[in-house]
């Protein structure tokens, strides 16, 4: 069965990547043109320094932090009051190109989800042309619609592991007033 499974699929696979295309009237459309650079007109990207590396971590933490009640890595374990109204945002690190990213375990109930994002930890380098992978910020923000007490939990590890204990957890303790 395996084997018959197998044929099916490189069968497929292979009339999709090999079957010519043709055009209404009849013809077979022009090979695209090349646009390789040649070794010599290669000019890598210009390297931040330090300090501008340093400035646009800067600059995207306080972009983050804008505009909500923010919770990093190092409110672990910890407690944060809000109003009626705040969004929490909990932002923490991870490897989402190798898979490893957060996952909400739980939430009170008198919270209502907002959205979800990411940005590099490293945005002066990780935004220059042909840069892939490395860590990101994995942010979950969350609207408070009620006074109350409750936890936030999370786990960090690749969704298609069910098996594998968590690389990491995190748990916040929100208290939300009017």
């Amino acid at each position: 069965m395996r084997f018959l499974l197998a044929a099916s699929a490189a069968l497929a696979l292979g009339a999709c990547c090999h079957t010519p295309r043709i055009a209404a009237d009849g013809t077979a459309p022009a090979a695209a043109e090349e646009t390789a650079v040649e070794p010599s007109d290669y000019q890598p990207p210009e390297m931040p320094t330090a300090e501008e590396a340093a400035r646009a971590a800067a600059d995207a933490q306080a972009a983050a932090e804008a505009g909500v009640v923010y919770a990093g890595y190092d409110k672990k374990g910890g407690e944060i009051a809000l109003k009626v109204g705040n969004t929490l945002r909990i932002e923490l690190q991870s490897i989402p190109t190798a898979g490893y990213i957060w996952i909400l375990d739980e939430m009170p109930a008198f919270f209502g989800p907002a959205g979800e994002g990411g940005r590099p930890t490293d945005p002066a380098h990780q935004e220059l042309p042909g840069f892939t992978g490395g860590n990101h910020y994995l942010s979950f923000d969350f609207t408070a619609n009620a006074p109350g007490t409750g936890k936030f939990k999370l786990h960090e590890g690749r969704p298609w592991e069910s098996d594998e204990p968590p690389t990491d957890t995190y748990e916040l303790t929100v208290t939300v007033t009017e």
